[in-house]
């Protein structure tokens, strides 16, 4: 299986630079057991160095409040690219060591998936772990006739061809031009975006598995039944929470402003409700028909199943109230 790759000699140095003291190493769940690791390979740059242990959404999670609270100097966020630039902050993405062997495996197993589906362009994607593989299978795409697009998408887009649980604008600037999305990478986070962003089949190749499936098909149809559903439901209520995050990359003060504005302005109750880790237990017993989040937008489209209040996000809640129409449905973005 392939080796996920951190390097934290940019690391260092940025310690050194900054002449830290103090320094908050924040990493996503998948390198825990690399804690002590990590802290001892900082050793001799930094006095003290604090690993946190909470969960960490990506980079749009970072720990602003933390620094204050540790009066520390510097943060090493390891794991996502840059969305937000901070001078106190580096980011130190990590990627797997793919070989030339396994490139072409996961190749030859794409262009099977491809001719069977007779598709003849598709766009490249990844998340940021195996974004440096997109070139390598681009040219090894063009050699047997296939043409692949990668994208650079917006702002918040730290590699091209990278997608971010919120943002799929290198699959949207080249939809004109493909027949299919080709996502490479482990799990289903990230593919599952690209079925909501995109009316045309999603291929997921796993590195890690050897697998290529075409996962649009038996997933979007039914996903969109259970959101009409929702927002049929949501229409009936008439008390609504708005969830507000203080997360720094997933806050939208405004945006909930104008929901409470837009509900109110249909005879309808809306309540504002500000937290950090948006949990479905936290909300127990608060007294609402229907949560409108927004927050991070995977929380409804990956977890709804499991809330025991109803919950939606902003453009669904819109629709709900009569501001707009089921056709307009997207699954809610942040800002580019």
């Amino acid at each position: 299986m392939p080796e996920l790759i951190v390097d934290l000699e940019g690391a260092k140095k940025f310690l050194r630079e900054k002449q830290a003291k103090t320094a908050i190493v924040q990493i996503p769940e998948g390198l825990k057991t690399k804690t002590t690791q990590i802290i001892d390979q900082l050793k001799g740059t930094c006095e003290n160095v604090f690993v946190k242990m909470d969960p960490c959404f990506g980079a749009c999670d970072l720990p602003l409040n933390d620094m204050k609270a540790l009066n520390a100097d510097a943060v090493i966020h390891i794991g996502h690219g840059v969305i937000h630039s901070h001078k106190n902050i580096i980011y130190i993405p990590c990627h797997y060591d793919l070989g030339e062997k396994e490139i072409e495996k996961n190749v030859s197993g794409l262009l099977k998936e491809l001719e069977k589906r007779k598709i003849n362009s598709v766009a490249l994607v990844s998340n940021v772990q195996y974004s440096n593989a997109l070139p390598g299978i681009k040219e090894k795409l063009f050699r047997h006739g296939i043409k692949s697009f990668i994208g650079k998408g917006t702002s918040r887009i730290a590699t091209q061809g990278q997608v971010l649980g919120c943002n799929y604008s290198v699959v949207e600037e080249v939809q004109p031009a493909v027949q299919a999305s080709v996502y490479f990478g482990d799990g289903y986070f990230h593919p599952m975006g690209l079925v909501f962003s995109t009316k045309k089949p999603v291929i997921v190749v796993n590195p890690l598995h050897g697998t290529v499936e075409e996962i649009s098909e038996k997933n979007r149809d039914r996903f969109m039944r259970k959101r009409f559903a929702a927002i049929a439901k949501a229409s009936q209520a008439k008390k609504f929470g708005i969830i507000v995050t203080v997360k720094s990359g997933q806050r939208q003060k405004e945006k909930a402003l104008k929901l409470k504005e837009a509900i109110e302005r249909h005879g309808k109750q809306a309540y504002l409700l500000e937290m950090d880790l948006v949990v479905e237990s936290y909300m127990t017993g608060i007294g609402v028909d229907c949560l409108v989040n927004t927050a991070c937008n995977r929380i409804v489209l990956d977890d709804s199943d499991n809330w025991k209040t109803l919950i939606i996000n902003p453009t669904e809640c819109l629709i709900a109230i009569g501001e707009k129409t089921w056709e307009e449905w997207v699954p809610d973005e942040f800002p580019h």
